[in-house]
Parts: C-alpha cells; structure tokens; sequence
C-alpha cells in the first residue's frame, strides 16, 4: 500500500520529527490548489495560515510526500496530530472503492484527477477550514483589508509567527494576501524583527 500526502505550508519548513520520521522527501509536482492565508491558527499564536479555498485565494502548485506508514490510518494518525485537526479534517482519496476507509467529505476534483494519475493508493491532506470570520476581531469576514487588521492588532509573538509563517512558505505559493503583505512596508519590518531576535 502506497500512501501520499499532500503539502503546501508550514509541513514543508517546520520541522517536526514526530512527524516526519514518518514520510519520505517531498516532491514539488502536487496537484495546483486554490489557497489562501485564511485561517487563524490558535497554536501559532493567532497567525494566518494556509488552507484550501474555493473562492479566495489564488491556483498553486503544491507538494507531496509518501508516507512510511503500511497502514493509511496510522498516516491519517500521523497528519491529524500533526496539523491539530479533527478526523475530518483530513481529506482522503483511495484508489479503490472497496476500501474500508470512510471517506468523510467529498474529493475535490483537482484532487481526484491528480491522484488518478499517480500509482498512490491513498492520497491525504489537510482539510482545515477558513476560521476566520468566528476569531478574528469583530467577527469579520476574511478580506485583505481585515486580514491585515488581524494581523496588526496581535502581540509582538503573534506579529513575529504571523510574519514568519507567511515569509517562510514556500516561494510558488502566491496568493493576492501574500503579495500584499510582503509588498508592506510595515510587514516586512515585523520579519526583519523576528529574524533578528531568532539569530
């Protein structure tokens, strides 16, 4: 059994060996999915962090890694713990119907399409959704505008991770937040900060 999972954000540079003693290299030929910076993440102090987005966002390419794991729920273990999300919020697509493994939520198309296309028997991600409009400050709906707000109106730690985690995604992830940010001023202050104070 062949299982895959698929990345985009922080799985890719954030270092975590719980997790990824568990997969191989990533490979950077992923499906194209539609993302954004559109979920504030609790555990990184309030930053944005990437999640699939039907409507916002821009197409990226995205990467993939095999996981080690003989049994796809033990991969499905390793991805829910890892990203902190419920069992459904992992996406999983399996090459054959017969399996024993739920399928929770319907496959996007991009997904279905690029996995068919693979020897993989199982493919995974990270289905987290926009939370943006329930912890954001007034409970606004995600726009550039309110995104930046969001991003203004955190501590000095939740400014220094929010610029780091959308500094260090990966150069072919582009949506329209990431270049207005990093075309900010203000914003390229806050990761000159928090590098130095890292060093």
């Amino acid at each position: 059994m062949k299982t895959a999972i698929i990345g985009w954000g922080s799985l890719l540079w954030d270092d975590r060996p719980q997790f990824d003693q568990h997969h191989g290299p990533w490979f950077y030929d992923g499906p194209r999915l539609r993302l954004e910076f559109s979920r504030i993440s609790v555990r990184r102090q309030k930053a944005l962090t990437l999640v699939l987005e039907e409507e916002l966002g821009a197409v990226c390419p995205t990467a993939y890694c095999v996981s080690h794991r003989e049994d796809v729920r033990q991969a499905m273990e390793d991805l829910s713990i890892r990203e902190g999300a419920k069992p459904h919020e992992v996406g999983v697509w399996r090459k054959e119907a017969t399996s024993d493994v739920p399928l929770l939520r319907p496959v996007p198309p991009v997904i279905e399409q690029w996995a068919r296309q693979t020897d993989f028997d199982y493919v995974l991600w990270t289905w987290l959704p926009n939370n943006f409009q329930e912890l954001s400050p007034g409970q606004v709906e995600f726009s550039l505008t309110a995104a930046a707000k969001h991003i203004r109106s955190l501590d000095a730690e939740g400014q220094a991770k929010a610029a780091e985690y959308i500094f260090r995604a990966p150069e072919f992830i582009q949506t329209p937040l990431r270049s207005e940010l990093e075309s900010a001023d203000w914003f390229c202050r806050l990761w000159e900060q928090a590098k130095l104070k890292s060093s």
